[in-house]
């Protein structure tokens, strides 16, 4: 118990971790032998579902006070089983970075040799060439080769850029911020659009807004191409 309160504080204090807040993913759970709550401290009474534990960080609470604990969930490496189909401030979290390495790795490769390419997103790779690549990511992370060596067809690596973005259980542009997207994208003003436009961007989750802004920036630079 000790020991988890002091891991917790010490990520608390770790200027070396993005400020992305992440709501811990609780799910009920049957501890073996005795445990105590990691929020309040307090044993954790019953045989079976006596709390309910974090499946991305493994903290264990008391149901009641994980109603009570704050968004600072970091994410354990070990937990996380893939990249792609998992929730993006999750993976941000878990590998200490401002946007997904997927995102980062695959615009680098696409910018490094692909920007004179005709088509670059408009253009499928195939099927089962992209999914090597996705596979790749989910296996080895941010140790995945995607070189020219290995795919030398670019439009392979920006199917793996599509297709991580499509496979986002939750959008870079959320669901909740959608619709104000639209509304604002329909003002008829440019000033009052842009403001507009500028307000709902200021709703999305820190790690999404960083992750539009840097995806926003390269499709600047393959337009200018």
């Amino acid at each position: 118990m000790i020991s988890s309160l002091v891991r917790r504080a010490a990520l608390t204090h770790n200027d070396n971790h993005f400020n992305y807040e992440k709501t811990h993913n609780f799910k009920v759970h049957t501890f073996r032998g005795p445990h105590w709550c990691e929020y309040c401290a307090n044993f954790m009474w019953g045989l079976i579902a006596q709390g309910v534990r974090c499946s991305d960080c493994g903290l264990n609470v008391h149901k009641q006070c994980s109603k009570h604990v704050p968004n600072d969930c970091q994410p354990d490496l070990k937990r996380i089983k893939k990249v792609y189909c998992c929730d993006l401030t999750t993976l941000v979290k878990a590998h200490n970075t401002q946007r997904p390495m997927v995102v980062d790795i695959c615009i680098r490769e696409i910018e490094a040799r692909g920007l004179k390419s005709e088509g670059l997103y408009r253009v499928s790779g195939f099927t089962e060439h992209i999914e090597d690549v996705k596979m790749a990511f989910d296996r080895d992370g941010e140790k995945a080769d995607i070189s020219a060596n290995i795919y030398p067809d670019i439009n392979i690596i920006t199917g793996a850029l599509k297709l991580y973005f499509r496979d986002l259980p939750i959008p870079v542009i959320t669901y909740d911020t959608y619709s104000k997207f639209i509304d604002a994208a329909k003002i008829s003003n440019a000033d009052e659009r842009l403001e507009a436009v500028h307000e709902v961007l200021m709703l999305l989750p820190p790690a999404h807004y960083e992750t539009l802004r840097y995806l926003m920036i390269h499709l600047k630079k393959v337009t200018m191409n």
